[in-house]
């Protein structure tokens, strides 16, 4: 296995368009290395691209940052540790206090364009800010950058990477030269592109005398860094990037510009350490004359006739430099993050570096050839027909190798030599090393230790059947409700059952429709405390109320089952800040666990206790208890205990998940034991505690006032649902009231101006014209500008109570209507004066 930057850097270049005239850009295309074993090895690429001046960051096509070069870091102020594998844009978003900000913006769609178009894109100047530290505290700097975007190819030629290589541009003087150099860019942009060979135009520089003694950089091609080693060159002088430049470079150059006379030669420049082969001719610009260079570095060539004329000595230079890179080589293999392994025709092994040992241990045992294999444990985890079985000598990697296996990739995990042994999962990939002929005479393997990565795709699949469970069991509670209640459905249907029955079925209706209310206020509080919109209306509590109104509501149930129930309570009160609804509601889901996974005629405990500044609520219970692994995930969102096949118990494994959200909104925590299958079980909850135990002060509201004699409201109800509409108005006759049933928005306006109603009950999903605009249309007439409207809706969340009200409602109700408080919002009205 060969790390990013080693395959980054041995790379070749090709055009990103595949040959296409409009784009000669050249993009980095990534290359495995060749796995023969060279004399000579590569150099230190992680090092090159650390040492480089110009900023550049890498990121996946997933854009999340693979590695950052130190000019970046310094640049941006950033630690290579805080940006490595986060989304990119999670690292950099814009100024949060600047809405005009466009930088993120801008280079995502850079970077889309370079996956989309497979080619380079160059952004234009971008403006950013970054923090600085300083001695008086953390300030602001703005800076501008441009950065060219190009993307980095797989073997298979799919984009692995793109890397962002950027450019700074924070001078004034420098924007205005280039402003002033674009339309001369312009003109010669498709010569400067279109060739090989550097080519840039020279500005001279004369002093009093007239004598040439520098020149300026106005343009430059693509090619002209390759070829000098200069980099940004334009707008800057010669003297400024090479003080030491000959000076009969200048004298050359300014005949040029004097006599206008086109001139080709040869000469060195050991400034820049390179020959060139130079053609230089004169230019006439607005602005006075120019001298265009067309040149190439021959430094190849000239080095080629010095070696022939110093063979000896090179050869031996050169076996010098070879024991070195063997050196370099051996330190590369040994710092590498895999384990890599060399062996030879026979399958001794040759080499082995540091991340092998560390796999298999220090004590692992030799191999002089694949027989002896035998030693080494490890089984297949392809998850194939074969998988679990244990590899025997000749299925290893390297042993297939040797066989002339092509491109072997095998998933297997390992048992090393520690004391006591470990066990990784590992991706074994190899090649064999050929000689000049072509025969195997080795082999070299590479071993990954993704254990990491299986453990977390282990816990994706464990994730996703909870939520296949947690759907099927959501499809079954909705189910039992529904059974009763058409059941009674078709009973009414037939006209048949006496009064005493009609109540019993309408008990029936109310409480399956209780249920699932209660099922989906239990999806919509996980919804609202998971994204954060849960907002706790905390005030100073008595614990001890918290947990009788828990008592209260569960109690029911505890008796339905049997259960012996023992409250233990400290005598005095005890406070703490929260919102009493949430913390009934963390109590109670507890109790009301403990009474479903407990045995008819079990023991439960509810106890309080103080430890320090903190206030335990436990929930014990004698039921059917946890296994371990339960334990580990009984707080994670679709997680259940073992049921029965009959899921008598109900739920839909939520409430626990829901019970911790709240506790730690609270700046709680909750933890559970349990002794195992058939031990019981543990809740245990910690809340911070008040350090004032002086009583609140509650003020007894006063009775009621009297009102009037009730007189008969005008209701009309608005619903396109028609069964929905007719069963609401028969409900507001049944409260004493006149009931006028609208299925359209349209007729409801027309009717409103002729009946005048009281009190409107708008369904919001209405057909043309929604509950929103209808309201505010009925704000807008004289006639019923004074009316009640309650909005009627299937969103009860409080920002859709919050919307019903900037509509002009007067109220908000969430379906199915709460028909007691729907009945005292009607006393309320008729009663009024």
């Amino acid at each position: 296995m060969t790390p990013f930057f080693g395959r980054l850097w041995h790379s070749r270049q090709r055009c990103c368009c595949r040959g296409t005239p409009r784009c000669r850009s050249p993009v980095i295309e990534a290359k495995e290395p060749d796995l023969h074993i060279s004399p000579i090895a590569a150099p230190d690429y992680q090092a090159l691209f650390d040492a480089a001046p110009a900023p550049c960051l890498v990121v996946t096509a997933t854009l999340h940052v693979a590695s950052v070069n130190q000019a970046y870091l310094q640049a941006t102020k950033t630690v290579r540790d805080d940006i490595a594998g986060r989304y990119l844009f999670d690292v950099f978003p814009d100024n949060p206090a600047d809405p005009s900000a466009t930088g993120v913006a801008n280079l995502r769609a850079s970077l889309q364009r370079v996956l989309q178009d497979r080619c380079a894109d160059t952004m234009a100047v971008q403006r950013y800010r970054i923090p600085v530290a300083t001695p008086g505290g953390t300030r602001v700097e703005e800076r501008d950058w441009s950065a060219v975007n190009t993307p980095v190819f797989d073997a298979a030629g799919g984009i692995s990477h793109i890397s962002l290589w950027f450019g700074a541009s924070d001078l004034h003087d420098r924007k205005m030269a280039e402003a002033a150099l674009r339309k001369s860019e312009e003109r010669y942009r498709s010569l400067f592109e279109s060739i090989d060979e550097g080519f840039c135009i020279i500005r001279m520089v004369f002093d009093e005398r007239g004598h040439p003694v520098d020149y300026v950089f106005c343009a430059t091609n693509p090619s002209f860094r390759h070829q000098t080693g200069l980099v940004d060159a334009v707008g800057r002088s010669m003297r400024e990037l090479a003080p030491e430049h000959e000076s009969h470079w200048f004298d050359i150059y300014g005949r040029v510009a004097t006599t206008g006379e086109p001139l080709r030669f040869e000469n060195q420049a050991r400034a820049l350490d390179r020959w060139f082969d130079v053609f230089a001719f004169r230019i006439e610009e607005d602005d006075g004359p120019r001298v265009a260079l067309l040149f190439k570095d021959i430094t190849e060539q000239k080095r080629m006739t010095e070696t022939l004329r110093r063979s000896e000595s090179a050869a031996i230079e050169s076996a010098r430099q070879a024991e070195s890179e063997r050196y370099r080589l051996d330190a590369l293999l040994q710092a590498a993050p895999v384990g890599i392994v060399v062996s030879d025709a026979k399958g001794a092994i040759l080499l082995a570096n540091a991340a092998h040992r560390q796999l298999w241990g220090e004590r692992q045992p030799g191999a002089t050839d694949v027989d002896q294999f035998d030693a080494w444990k490890g089984w297949w985890a392809d998850h194939s027909e074969r998988h679990g079985r244990l590899l025997g000598p000749r299925e290893w990697t390297t042993a297939r190798i040797l066989d002339g296996e092509q491109h072997p990739r095998d998933l297997v995990t390992i048992e090393s030599f520690d004391v006591p042994p470990v066990r990784r999962t590992v991706l074994i990939t190899g090649a064999p090393v050929r000689d000049r002929e072509g025969a195997i005479v080795g082999a070299v393997v590479a071993q990954m230790d993704i254990s990491d990565r299986i453990k977390a795709e282990d816990a994706l699949r464990q994730a996703d059947r909870r939520k296949d469970e947690f759907l099927a069991m959501l499809a079954h509670e909705l189910r039992n409700p529904l059974a009763p209640i058409a059941a009674a459905a078709d009973l009414l249907a037939l006209g048949k059952a006496d009064e005493a029955r009609n109540r019993q079925t309408s008990g029936i209706i109310a409480r399956q429709v209780k249920h699932m209310t209660g099922l989906v206020d239990d999806l919509l509080d996980v919804s609202r405390v998971t994204r954060g919109l849960v907002k706790l209306d905390k005030t100073r509590l008595d614990a001890k109320k918290v947990l009788a109104d828990a008592v209260e509501q569960v109690r029911p149930l505890i008796e339905a089952r049997r259960h012996a129930l023992a409250v233990v309570v400290p005598p005095d009160p005890v406070f703490v800040m929260g919102d009493a609804k949430r913390l009934v509601q963390v109590v109670s889901n507890l109790l009301n666990n403990a009474a479903k996974y407990t045995p008819e005629g079990g023991d439960i405990e509810l106890a309080m206790a103080l430890d320090g500044g903190e206030v335990e609520l436990a929930v014990a219970d004698s039921g059917i208890g946890l296994t371990p692994e339960f334990q580990a995930l009984a707080f994670e969102l679709f997680t259940q205990a073992a049921r029965t096949s009959d899921r008598s118990q109900g739920g839909l494994g939520i409430g626990l998940a829901l019970v911790r959200s709240l506790v730690e909104l609270h700046g709680g925590r909750i933890a559970v034991h349990s002794g195992g299958v058939g031990m019981g079980s543990r809740f245990a909850v910690r809340l911070p505690r008040l350090d004032d135990v002086a009583a609140n002060v509650v003020l007894e509201a006063g009775p009621a006032a009297t009102h009037g004699a009730c007189r008969k409201l005008k209701v009309m109800v608005v619903d396109d649902n028609a069964d929905a509409a007719q069963m609401l108005g028969i409900v507001v006759e049944a409260m004493g009231h006149q009931a006028i049933v609208v299925n359209h928005p349209r007729r409801a306006i027309e009717r409103s101006r002729i009946d005048l109603p009281d009190i409107y009950l708008l369904d919001i999903g209405l057909p043309d014209m929604d509950g929103y605009e209808l309201a505010r249309q009925l704000r807008s007439q004289p006639e019923t500008a004074r009316a009640t409207l309650i909005a009627v809706t299937g969103y009860g969340q409080e920002q859709d109570r919050l919307a019903a009200l900037r509509a002009g409602f007067d109220q908000h109700f969430a379906k199915p209507i709460d028909s007691a408080r729907l009945a005292a919002v009607l006393t309320d009205s008729a009663s009024a004066t």
